[in-house]
């Protein structure tokens, strides 16, 4: 069983990608926070496989400084994080501004990444890219989601 935490402060997203979720991934053990620092405490205490992260949470740790944080408390492997964002590719703030959001983060730090999505994002390509980062195969019924939308 893997095990992914969804990390987003609106509740009807999260509730959005837990529904997907369960729909292609029925055994996997999904759990919501809405904040970076309970998303950085429970991946700590509880390790889990995947971690779907928003860049900008309503807390004072966004989704980069949550990265930041797991690379610091040792974790190098997991959990694999697949970022989304509302506001596009290029980060307003950060190191580098004006740069993508990816380019934020260390070398290191981008070693946890698997994937990003700008909202709103296909369906399909983000089941997909959750599956290649709990390292399995993309079930048959994720072929009932369309490609594009």
């Amino acid at each position: 069983m893997k095990k992914v935490v969804i990390v987003e402060d609106h509740a009807e997203t999260a509730r959005a990608i837990a529904d997907f979720l369960r729909f292609i991934f029925p055994d996997w053990e999904l759990q919501h926070v809405p904040s970076g620092k309970e998303a950085v405490e429970v991946a700590v205490r509880d390790l889990p496989d995947v971690m779907i992260l928003d860049i900008a949470l309503a807390d004072e740790i966004n989704g980069l400084e949550v990265i930041r944080k797991l690379w610091e408390n040792g974790l190098r492997e997991k959990p694999k994080v697949i970022l989304v964002t509302a506001m596009g590719n290029r980060a307003f703030r950060g190191p580098r501004p004006g740069r993508p959001w990816l380019e934020q983060l260390s070398e290191h730090e981008r070693h946890l990444v698997a994937g990003f999505f700008e909202k709103p994002y296909s369906w399909h390509a983000f089941l997909t890219s959750v599956a290649k980062a709990a390292n399995t195969t993309p079930p048959e019924n994720i072929k009932l989601i369309p490609v594009h939308e």
